[in-house]
């Protein structure tokens, strides 16, 4: 595209040279004609030829060249203006069509060519079809009526072919010869202008027909993409929604399974330590139900929502350890560290479901669990002393465990054996690796 507005540049600036050549060529030709044949003392013989008074010698060349001269400004200085309304842009044109009359009529309707270089011009100017359909017609005209004479001459008009009447048919065939090269030269630039123009503006109209082509194929596209979107967004709103009922449910009710089975035990023996677990079992299902209320909502545990991470994850290890009765040895971060709410609501459900697991399947009596932070990765351990797995196999706890830290980029490893096994028993661990984002503010676990 720039390429094509340079060459469109060049050929308007040799256009206006060679007009310029034109003119002074004319004006030379009518005054030096002129004073030669005042010296001559042919003045008699001369007007008795063409019979009207011709204007003064220096008159033509002084008007041609000042309305000419305009007319380029006018023509350079219209595209550093920034003009915008369409009444402001008609009148430029207005006055270049006016300055290019006032050229033609200067050299007595000798020569029309300033009107192609004119043309050239306003029809790159003007943008509106209508416009330049007018204005190709107006100088289409003008032209054509000076080229081929339509337009009779002014009364003190003297014939250019006159003034070369009065050389030798050598000269007057060279001046004849040059005029005819002059000419002919600004027509040819003239058809090459449009030529460049118009086959610039088809290229121009297919690339954006090309890029609308694109841009349509683009939008089906993006529409796709945004039905496709939708369902897996549904379907990962589902999966997540499904995770923290399973997480909450899960670890409710093997929290209250196995306190309830210690209360029974308890009420034939300690009835007042019975009835305090059964409290507690109470208040385990209240927060149970409550968490999955919110959980349905696509809400937070209810103990983040009201608390930190480290105050959260102190109450979790409290509350498992009445309602279940397993030693939980819980070692938190060592320096202050405060997560992003998916990183808290990970960590949280990770805890949560190997507990709730080393219970239910391992029948635990002791879980260790510690968080470590060592470059940039947070690394959660529980180790349970139960029976571990014979035949180990992925469930939905621990698939879903493994979706939460693929979402972080994290990691999960599990596991029979770990150091603290009891006879009889295999031991399982779990060991999740999550890439924190930094965040050094506040302590997690005050």
């Amino acid at each position: 595209m720039m390429t094509k507005q340079k060459h469109l540049h060049d050929l308007t600036l040799i256009m206006t040279v060679c007009n310029l050549a034109i003119i002074i060529f004319y004006c030379l030709i009518r005054t030096v004609t002129t004073y030669r044949i005042c010296s001559s003392f042919g003045a008699y013989d001369f007007l008795s030829t063409v019979e009207t008074m011709p204007q003064r010698p220096w008159v033509i060349p002084l008007q041609a060249l000042s309305l000419y001269l305009m007319l380029f400004l006018l023509s350079y200085l219209k595209f550093r203006w920034d003009v915008r309304s369409l009444w402001g842009r008609l009148c430029i044109c207005m006055a270049e069509l006016l300055l290019c009359i006032g050229v033609i009529a200067c050299l007595d309707f000798y020569y029309s060519g300033v009107a192609l270089l004119v043309l050239a011009d306003l029809i790159y100017y003007i943008q509106r079809n209508r416009l330049r359909v007018f204005f190709m017609a107006v100088l289409i005209i003008l032209f054509a009526f000076a080229q081929f004479e339509i337009v009779s001459l002014p009364d003190h008009s003297v014939a250019f072919g006159s003034y070369l009447s009065y050389y030798t048919p050598f000269v007057r065939s060279l001046f004849t010869s040059i005029e005819s090269v002059l000419v002919s030269g600004n027509i040819l630039l003239f058809v090459l202008y449009m030529i460049l123009l118009f086959t610039g503006e088809q290229a121009e109209n297919d690339r954006i027909r090309k890029l609308n082509q694109q841009l349509n194929d683009a939008n089906t596209q993006l529409k796709d993409y945004a039905v496709e979107l939708e369902r897996m967004t549904e379907i990962r709103e589902r999966n997540r929604l499904a995770r923290e009922i399973h997480d909450t449910l899960g670890h409710t009710l093997t929290g209250i399974i196995m306190g309830a089975d210690a209360a029974l035990a308890l009420f034939p023996v300690a009835p007042e330590e019975a009835k305090k677990r059964v409290q507690i079992i109470a208040q385990s299902a209240r927060e149970g139900l409550t968490d999955v209320r919110r959980s349905i909502k696509a809400l937070r545990p209810d103990t983040l929502e009201k608390r930190s991470l480290g105050q959260a994850l102190e109450k979790l290890v409290a509350d498992f350890r009445l309602t279940t009765g397993v030693d939980i040895f819980y070692e938190p971060l060592a320096q202050p560290l405060t997560f992003a709410p998916d990183e808290e609501d990970a960590i949280y459900r990770i805890i949560q479901e190997s507990m709730t697991n080393a219970v239910r399947h391992g029948h635990a009596s002791q879980i260790h669990l510690s968080l470590t932070w060592l470059d940039h990765i947070l690394t959660i351990h529980i180790q349970d002393n139960g029976l571990g797995c014979v035949q180990l196999e992925e469930g939905f706890g621990l698939r879903h465990m493994k979706e939460r830290l693929r979402l972080l980029g994290g990691t999960l490893s599990y596991g029979n054996g770990g150091p603290e096994v009891r006879p009889g028993g295999n031991g399982f661990f779990v060991t999740a690796k999550i890439p924190v984002r930094e965040k050094k503010e506040v302590c997690a676990n005050d």
